[in-house]
């Protein structure tokens, strides 16, 4: 899926290499929070909302696939430097959203599928200017509400994963004159459970209602080369989950998918033009690769990407304000994609038109010191 999404005063992506013209923008490897130009504390709100239609014609299916996705998202970053030696990142947020699909299908019964999320993330890092070091905590709900036909020819059940993150990384970054590197490495781990609940296909009365332990680890190491000048930057980065681990009972009711390893590859351009800064940002991404922040998204917008599955992402960003005080802002974008993709009901290896419509909106207020 290719998706265009113009961000007014939003920043939405982190470096590898240095720090980024644009304040606000959380540093992906800690080793570079020394690097940071301003102090920053900033509180973002914001909505997008995603409309799917996925012309599948197989198996007596009317009007195609649908699907329709909510998510609201609120973010309280800070970074300072208190000391000579010491620097800080510090982010928290709270994210929702519910993904619902139905299909018509006349013989077979139609089918609606409900998926509701929501997370909890805080995560801090500090740098001592030789190396950084940060660790990161997130909460993560994921209900899946499938129904296909009515009672008493009903097949129901409700799947809810409950999960609780621990990433951990550890970083460094120098330069050579305008060149700049840096890399980090990765440890994550969760643990929970998954929920089964039953429904009598015959009332359509809520069953039994079974719990199963659920732990997932991962490695991962992140890598880049870089570019800057006073007023230009750029960084080409390169990021890698891998070494997947996944436990979960053998009597668990349904397959499930296991995580598998993924990485992407990020191109960063950033210039200031007097009190104006821009920005863009173009990603390949192979895999469901997911920062702990991005469960929901990853969840919701990309649960059937497969470890050989690509999709490309491009971001714009523009800011106006001084580098100092009080700056309020705003956002909304909106865009059309038409492209093809494979089915997620049918597996046949075919690809098949998809119109995505989406738009997003939310408000920022920030204060440099």
């Amino acid at each position: 899926m290719l998706l265009f999404l113009l961000l007014f005063s939003n920043p939405s992506w982190a470096q590898i290499t240095d720090a980024s013209f644009f304040p606000s923008v959380k540093s992906i490897n800690p080793g570079i929070t020394h690097l940071r130009h301003a102090n920053f504390v900033a509180l973002d709100v914001g909505k997008k909302a995603i409309e799917k239609k996925h012309d599948v014609p197989l198996g007596g299916i009317v009007g195609g696939i649908n699907t329709d996705i909510e998510l609201t998202k609120s973010t309280l970053f800070a970074a300072a430097r208190p000391g000579r030696w010491i620097n800080f990142e510090v982010l928290a947020d709270r994210e929702s959203g519910t993904r619902t699909e139905d299909i018509k299908n006349p013989t077979r019964g139609d089918r609606t599928t409900k998926n509701d999320a929501s997370s909890s993330y805080i995560g801090g890092s500090f740098d001592f200017r030789f190396f950084g070091i940060s660790y990161s905590t997130a909460k993560f709900d994921y209900l899946n509400k499938f129904r296909v036909g009515e009672a008493p020819d009903l097949t129901a059940y409700d799947e809810d994963k409950q999960l609780t993150y621990g990433n951990l990384k550890i970083g460094i970054a120098g330069k050579i004159s305008f060149l700049r590197v840096g890399a980090y490495v990765l440890n994550q781990k969760s643990s929970g459970d998954l929920t089964y609940t039953y429904y009598d296909p015959t009332t359509g009365n809520k069953g039994s209602t079974e719990k199963f332990n659920l732990s997932t680890s991962a490695k991962g190491y992140g890598a880049g080369l870089g570019f800057t000048l006073p007023r230009l930057r750029s960084e080409i980065t390169y990021e890698s989950m891998y070494d997947n681990d996944f436990s979960l009972s053998d009597d668990y009711p349904k397959e499930v998918k296991e995580p598998s390893d993924a990485s992407r590859m990020t191109f960063v351009g950033e210039a200031k033009i007097s009190f104006i800064s821009v920005g863009i940002r173009y990603r390949i991404i192979k895999g469901n690769y997911a920062d702990l922040e991005d469960l929901i998204s990853s969840s919701l917008l990309y649960d059937s990407m497969g470890p050989n599955d690509k999709r490309n992402e491009m971001s714009f960003n523009f800011s106006l304000g001084s580098s100092k005080g009080f700056s309020p802002s705003a956002f909304y974008t909106q865009s059309e994609v038409t492209n093809k993709e494979l089915s997620p009901v049918f597996d046949n290896g075919l690809k098949y038109k998809a119109v995505t419509k989406s738009k997003a909106y939310g408000v920022n207020v920030s204060y440099l010191f």
